[in-house]
Order: C-alpha cells, then structure tokens, then sequence
C-alpha cells in the first residue's frame, strides 16, 4: 500500500535507520531510499528537488523558518556496500541528517534548513562521490555551514581524511598457444604482474609522515593457461594526507605503469574511476563547540588535538565539502574500539540498541549546533575566519 502524506509525517528516526538498512541499495542505485527520504521531508513541510544536481538519486530539501537568515545543510548518506550491505552505517547517516534538521526547523528562529541527499559516498557506481559533484559545480554555494555525521567504533569532531584516487589499468598483449607458438605472444599478464611487482617496491621510496596507503588487485588476468593473455586488468587506489604529494605519486605511479608495458611489449590504458576526494579541513571553533555539547551529553569525545595524533584510516567526498564550505562530520561510536569496519559486525552494529541510542544524541547535539549558528552571530564569524585561514 502506499503510504499517504499522515503516515509519513509518524515515521520516526529509527523507522529510517532500519529502513534504509532493508533497501540496501548500492552507491547511484538507491532510488527508494531517496523516495522515502524525500517523501519523509515533503510530510514535515519541507519544499523537495529531486534528481539534485542531475544526480537521479540525489534530492535537495529546505525549509524556510522565520524571516529567514543563515542557510545551515545537512547532508544524507543512504548507499550501501555492494555484497555485505550497511555495513558502513549509511542507514545511520540518513536518519542523523533527516531528524537532526527536523528539530532544527523546530528550535531556529529564522534561517533555512537544507537536507541534500548525496549518494554513492563509497564510489559503487555512475555517480561515485556525489558530494565533489556539488562541490565543484557551485550546488553548495548559497550554503553557509555544512554539518553530517558517521557511525565507527569511536567519537571524534575533527578526524582527518586522506586523499583518493582509483585507477583502472588495462594492458593489452597478443595471444597465442603458450606451447605451439610462444614466440608470438605478447602477454599482458606479464604487464600486470610487473606493474603489481613495481608498484609494490614504490612502497619503500614514499613519505611515511604523509600517511601513504596503495592497494591494489589483479581484476582480470586471461581466460585460459595455455593461450597468452591478450588482455589484464588491474585496479588501484592511490592514498595520502596530503593532496600535492599525492599527485607526485599518481605521477611515479604512471611512470610504473608506462614502463612494464613498455618491458613486455605491450599497450596500456588507464581510467580514472570517480573523481578525487580530497582531504579534510578542520574547523576548529565548529569542532570545539559541538565536543562541548557532546561532553554535555556524557558522551567521553576527544580533544582536537588527540584527534589530529590519530593516523587518518580513511577517504570522504565530505572532504571536498570541507574545503569549499565551513563544515564538521561527526564521528559517533556505535561499536566497541578496533571492531571491523565493512564488515558483518559493523553491518549489525548499525541496526544495535547502541547505535538506536547514540542515534537521538547526535541528532539534538547538531541540531544545536545549527541554532547556535543561526542565533550567534560571533560564533558565524569565528567559523568564517578558521574557515578561511590556511
């Protein structure tokens, strides 16, 4: 049966956490999810944009309260991880940002509240990294604070990211009959497997102090022992803490990848996949404040700078806002210290008790955030200068 416009406005936000869990769709395929959130939105009054930025499983929702003032978005996840599901905690992230900008409209004097869905954070599909999309062709420009969320095993206001970029190489060779004619093939396996060889020897010679992290798999590699592969494929993700050095070893990297088709006589191509996700810029007034409220709450949150000591494990489009926008993604812990993330534990993790109850206080805690900005014009002004501040 379809849901009328009443039964929407009853949902609540653990409704949404379990629901987007149960659709469980993958990075630029998840268009119930966004229906429902949209439809969600639309009972709570808020005016709805589908297909946002082109993007046919992105929205954007807003709601005008008062005479109006700051413009304050937050930002929806709700993609799932091809094969294990919400083991990320998307389904979380959807529910944060949905409720905590309800209770905005509830608290706010004046200001607009924005809910843009942005999917595919985690790269599955067309639209791979949709927040850089709306970051780099002005869709945030009218915003003037960005605030989201993140479920993990720990609470942080201030975790730094690493920089991203994913290849796909393709080698092309010559086949042959590895036994009758050998002599005329040219193996494009052999290509991979010296780039793979080359790639991992790069390893030694990188700045360990700007938290380099390369991986890699063989995609495909021949159809058959006896006849010399004509064709390989490998896929790679390139890591840094900084974006600049990353682009000297995407360079060194192409360099590898040049060479070995060169040593086995072959060809190659190499296709970026998605965009580049960039590094997080930490804002510390925004960071500061909402730690405060957190503590508030009892909740035991880093200081920023504990937070910095950490080694970034990770990669966000949320990043890409970050530079373009005053912006803060809180890390809520859901799941005990060291726990597997993309994994079956951190997958019922985000449907636990825990996660239901960490749910509501990270909602009132941004939704207070979202008043304090609206309310306090210094506090606007202290995030606008660290903002612009190198």
């Amino acid at each position: 049966m379809v849901k009328s416009s009443e039964d929407f406005l009853h949902i609540n936000q653990w409704d949404v956490a379990l629901k987007i869990h149960e659709f469980n769709e993958i990075g630029s395929q998840e268009f119930k999810s966004a229906q429902y959130l949209a439809n969600i939105l639309r009972a709570r009054g808020f005016q709805v944009k589908d297909g946002y930025a082109g993007i046919p499983t992105a929205f954007r929702a807003e709601k005008i309260i008062g005479k109006g003032g700051p413009v304050i978005a937050f930002l929806a996840e709700y993609d799932a991880l091809p094969g294990i599901g919400h083991a990320c905690g998307h389904n979380l992230i959807a529910a944060s940002a949905l409720f905590s900008a309800i209770r905005a409209t509830e608290k706010l004097r004046n200001g607009k509240i924005v809910v843009i869905g942005t999917p595919d954070e985690e790269g599955s599909g067309e639209f791979s990294g949709s927040k850089i999309l709306m970051a780099n062709k002005g869709y945030l420009d009218d915003i003037d604070l960005v605030l989201g969320s993140h479920p993990g095993d720990s609470w942080d206001v201030g975790r730094q990211s690493l920089a991203v970029q994913d290849f796909e190489i393709t080698f092309s060779g010559i086949a042959s009959h590895e036994a009758a004619d050998p002599d005329s093939g040219r193996s494009a396996l052999d290509a991979a497997i010296l780039t793979y060889t080359g790639v991992n020897m790069m390893r030694q010679h990188v700045r360990r102090d700007l938290n380099v992290v390369i991986h890699g798999i063989v995609k495909e590699g021949g159809t058959a022992s006896n006849v010399t592969p004509e064709k390989a494929v490998l896929v790679y993700g390139i890591r840094s803490s900084s974006v600049k050095y990353h682009g000297e070893l995407v360079k060194r990297f192409k360099k590898i990848v040049e060479g070995c088709a060169n040593a086995t006589e072959t060809t190659y191509k190499i296709k970026e996949i998605g965009p580049l996700f960039a590094t997080t810029k930490i804002n510390p007034t925004l960071s500061n404040f909402i730690r405060d409220r957190l503590l508030d709450k009892g909740v035991q949150c880093p200081a920023l700078e504990e937070t910095f000591s950490k080694q970034p494990g990770g990669s966000t489009d949320f990043a890409n806002v970050s530079q373009v926008k005053p912006a803060l993604e809180v890390d809520f812990q859901i799941a005990d210290e060291g726990t597997p993330w993309h994994s079956h534990v951190s997958l019922e993790a985000a449907i636990s008790s825990r996660a239901k109850k960490i749910l509501d206080i990270v909602i009132e805690v941004l939704s207070d955030t979202a008043y304090k900005f609206s309310e306090d014009v210094g506090f606007r002004e202290r995030i606008k200068i660290d903002f612009l501040s190198p």
